[in-house]
C-alpha cells in the first residue's frame, strides 16, 4: 500500500521510522484554455506521485488542490507531517509557475530550520522535460495546457479532455517581464501558452514515464547520498 488514507496508524508509523519518503502531490485550480478542466494539474500531480511511490516505494499524501496565489503557505500541513515522524518529504507540484515553487520553499523553510532536520524536496514536471521536449521538436515553444501537458492529460484521463476544443497555437510568444499587469491573463487570453500541434496519444505515456522515472531516480539518490548530485 502506497496511499497514506490506506494505512492504518501504525502502519504510517512504522513506514516513517523505516524512512520512507512521502510524497505531497500539489496543484492550482486554474484555467487550462477550453482544451481541459480546471483540476488538470491536481490529476497529472496525484499520478505521478503515485507512480513514483509504485515503482520506487514511499507512500502518497493526499493531494492538495490549491496553489499559485504567492501568498499559499503550506507550512501547517508538512509540518503536522513531520511531527508524526516524517524525516523525507517531497513536495511534487503539477502546477509550474515558479511562484508556486517560490510559496512551497518559503513555506517549508522554517521546518527545515527546526529540529529535527527533515529532507523537504519540491519538484515540479519541468525540470525533467527537456529531453522529451527536444525529441518531439518542442523546444522553446511548448508551455501551459499546450502539446507536452495536453497529451499528458490524454494519456492520464482523457475523460477531461475536449480534444475538438484545443486551439490551434503554432508558438510560445514571450511574456512581459518587467511590467505589473492588471491582467496578465489577457497575454494569451486562449488560456494556452505554447505550441498545440504536437498533441499526441504517444507523446502523453512518454512524457508522463519519462517525470516518474526520473523522478523516483532522483528520491533514490538523495535518500542513498544525502544531497543533490
Amino acid at each position: 500500500m502506497t496511499r497514506l488514507g490506506d494505512l492504518t496508524k501504525d502502519e504510517f508509523a512504522t513506514a516513517l521510522q523505516a524512512g520512507a519518503w512521502l510524497l505531497l502531490p500539489f496543484g492550482s485550480m486554474e484555467t487550462h484554455g477550453p482544451n481541459f478542466g480546471f483540476g488538470a494539474d491536481t490529476i497529472a500531480a496525484a499520478h505521478v506521485s503515485r507512480a513514483v511511490t509504485l515503482r520506487g516505494g514511499g507512500l502518497v499524501a493526499p493531494t492538495l488542490p490549491y496553489g499559485v496565489c504567492r501568498t499559499m503557505r503550506n507550512r501547517e500541513v508538512v509540518a503536522e507531517y513531520v511531527r508524526h515522524g516524517a524525516r523525507y518529504l517531497a513536495l511534487y507540484s503539477g502546477h509550474a509557475e515558479p511562484a508556486q515553487f517560490e510559496a512551497l520553499r518559503e513555506g517549508v523553510l522554517p521546518i527545515v530550520d527546526a529540529e529535527p532536520r527533515p529532507t523537504v524536496l519540491v519538484v515540479g514536471p519541468y525540470a525533467f522535460l527537456d529531453p522529451v521536449r527536444r525529441d518531439a521538436e518542442l523546444g522553446g515553444r511548448d508551455g501551459h495546457a499546450a502539446s507536452l501537458e495536453t497529451s499528458t492529460l490524454l494519456a492520464l484521463d482523457p475523460s477531461v479532455v475536449r480534444v475538438d476544443r484545443i486551439p490551434v497555437v503554432a508558438d510560445r510568444p514571450a511574456l512581459s517581464r518587467f511590467p505589473v499587469l492588471p491582467r496578465p491573463e489577457a497575454e494569451f487570453p486562449t488560456g494556452v501558452h505554447g505550441d498545440t500541434s504536437k498533441v499526441s496519444a504517444e507523446l502523453g505515456p512518454r512524457a508522463f514515464d519519462h517525470v516518474v522515472g526520473e523522478f523516483t531516480r532522483v528520491l533514490e539518490w538523495v535518500r542513498r547520498e544525502g544531497r543533490e548530485w
